[in-house]
């Protein structure tokens, strides 16, 4: 062991030093940091499987609340023309002593998220009726929400009598 001789104490404690911070470098590279990467997955899976363990009811919350905001603002991605003939349909089947006097063209507002079509829809009739009828609207009528019931009691033609002039606004979503 002649190669050491010719270095001082002091060289060999200052290499001595160097050689153990690079093993302690290259243990805690290979089996220090592998160990706590271990860890940290684990704790991410235990993490996943607690978030799956409640993912069946979160997924009934979620579609219950689907289901209110159906509910509250209608059903989503119907066509205008099916929600006009749910309409003319529904208006045939709980309706006396209404006509419909004339449904207008559908505004249409489009954003980068979603559409939103706005029917006009004018009935003629006496108040209690219409009143009925708006009631069961609101209540049963899915497709579209009410958005404005406006009554007028005024002669529309010149040859026309004065009647209950009832304009109605629904609304419904497209995403």
């Amino acid at each position: 062991m002649t190669f050491f001789d010719s270095y001082s104490y002091k060289k060999k404690n200052i290499g001595l030093v160097i050689i153990s911070v690079l093993l302690i470098a290259v243990s805690f590279k290979k089996a220090f940091y592998v160990s706590y990467q271990t860890k940290m997955f684990r704790d991410e899976l235990v993490l996943k499987l607690e978030k799956a363990k409640s993912a069946n009811s979160e997924i009934k919350n979620n579609q219950i609340m689907i289901a209110k905001l159906n509910r509250f603002i209608g059903e989503q991605n119907n066509s205008v023309e099916k929600v006009q003939q749910e309409f003319l349909n529904f208006f045939a089947k709980n309706t006396r002593n209404i006509m419909v006097y004339q449904i207008n063209e559908v505004l249409n507002y489009k954003h980068p998220d979603f559409e939103i079509n706005t029917h006009r829809v004018i009935l003629k009739g006496n108040f209690k009726s219409i009143l009925n009828f708006v009631y069961l609207l609101e209540k049963d009528f899915n497709f579209a929400k009410i958005l404005k019931v406006r009554f007028q009691y005024i002669r529309k033609d010149l040859n026309d009598e004065k009647g209950l002039y009832t304009t109605i606004l629904i609304q419904n979503y497209k995403k």
